[in-house]
């Protein structure tokens, strides 16, 4: 393959004996194709993860199809990974070899193909990952990282919705009953996550999606659900959330039409603010109603990145998934075969999914 940029963490693993291979994109439009690729050691504050499983998001078929973001070819991409630990730099303390975690891997915004997940070996910030329990496996594992981050983010972080944050081992907050949050696209990755954050702490939380997959979302939290093809849905979602505090809404899908609906929901109750998982969704704001920020997570940052990280991922994460507060949710479709299945689960997110996320098996 071309030789890639040098990055900090670039420095070969000495004492592995294994070869890397991962799923490169030799320019855009092109399939994935399978080869070597250099194996690296963690740099400070990072680990290193043998992949046992990756899941497949919607940038990954944008990149592949227009190479947004894509700063040299080839390339490697994937957000969503968990394996296990095979390396930890030396000022880590919370990791160590033999670890089952699972982790966001950052490569949109390091730019490093260290970063990404479409291969054997993964170099991941740990502040970008956790521990999972023995009883969750891999491909339910890589289901969840970049979904709940996302909605963690947009949910409570400053300049986003900034909803006070999840309860973690308490039981939900009695007084939260009367506060209302909007999650447009339940059945969605982010969605399910977002829902799921919020019904820890007890809010009161109105979600549209399609009416067959009703039951999968109320049994994530969710307080009432409502179908997005009624034409009478904002109808419906304003007269359920009258008398409660609106916190905001919360866009998981991001289109023109999700954005507008959720925009009018929030007018017509008075104002508030608006947040989408796709930071480039801009709709028309009318009178007392405000957007979140439109930039991206900062997946990467300093001295272990911004304070939400450290709830979402070194507390709620592990704990939840523990004592059923998180699942793995939608359920994983897995393709065994390792990493020859990526081009295909990318043609399945292309395509579309419903409740469903698309997971490639790396090691069976």
């Amino acid at each position: 393959m071309a030789d890639f940029p040098t990055f900090a963490s670039d420095a070969k693993l000495e004492e592995a004996s294994s070869v890397n291979k991962a799923a490169f994109l030799s320019s855009a439009g092109a399939s994935l194709k399978v080869d070597t690729a250099p194996l690296n050691q963690p740099g400070p504050r990072e680990i290193l993860i043998r992949n046992h499983a990756v899941a497949i998001n919607p940038i990954d078929y944008k990149q592949q199809d227009t190479g947004i973001s894509v700063r040299t070819f080839p390339h490697i991409m994937g957000m969503d990974v968990a394996g296990t630990v095979v390396e930890v730099s030396t000022d880590i303390t919370n990791f160590k070899k033999g670890d089952r975690i699972a982790a966001v891997a950052p490569h949109l915004p390091t730019g490093n193909p260290a970063h990404a997940s479409f291969q054997l070996y993964t170099v991941v910030p740990a502040f970008l990952a956790s521990k999972i329990p023995d009883d969750i496996a891999f491909t339910d594992a890589a289901a969840l990282p970049l979904g709940l981050t996302t909605a963690a983010w947009g949910l409570f972080e400053n300049d986003y919705l900034e909803i006070p944050r999840p309860s973690i081992s308490g039981s939900p907050l009695p007084e939260n009953k009367e506060k209302v949050v909007l999650i447009w696209g339940g059945s969605s990755s982010v969605g399910a996550s977002a829902i799921q954050l919020l019904a820890a702490s007890g809010y009161t939380i109105l979600a549209t999606s399609s009416s067959k997959n009703f039951d999968f979302v109320k049994d994530l939290g969710a307080t009432q659900v409502f179908d997005y093809t009624d034409k009478d849905v904002v109808k419906g979602l304003i007269e359920a959330a009258r008398g409660k505090q609106v916190l905001g809404a919360y866009d998981a899908i991001g289109a023109d039409d999700t954005a507008r609906s959720s925009v009018e929901w929030l007018h017509a109750l008075g104002g508030g603010k608006y947040m989408s998982a796709l930071y480039g969704t801009d709709p028309e704001l009318p009178d007392g109603v405000t957007r979140g920020s439109k930039a991206p997570a900062p997946l990467q940052g300093v001295d272990g990145g911004p304070p939400i990280w450290n709830v979402i991922w070194q507390d709620f994460m592990g704990e939840g998934l523990k004592n059923g507060k998180l699942r793995s949710k939608p359920e994983a479709l897995v393709l065994k075969g390792g990493l020859a299945r990526v081009n295909e689960g990318i043609e399945l997110v292309r395509k579309g999914t419903s409740a469903k996320k698309i997971v490639v098996q790396i090691v069976e």
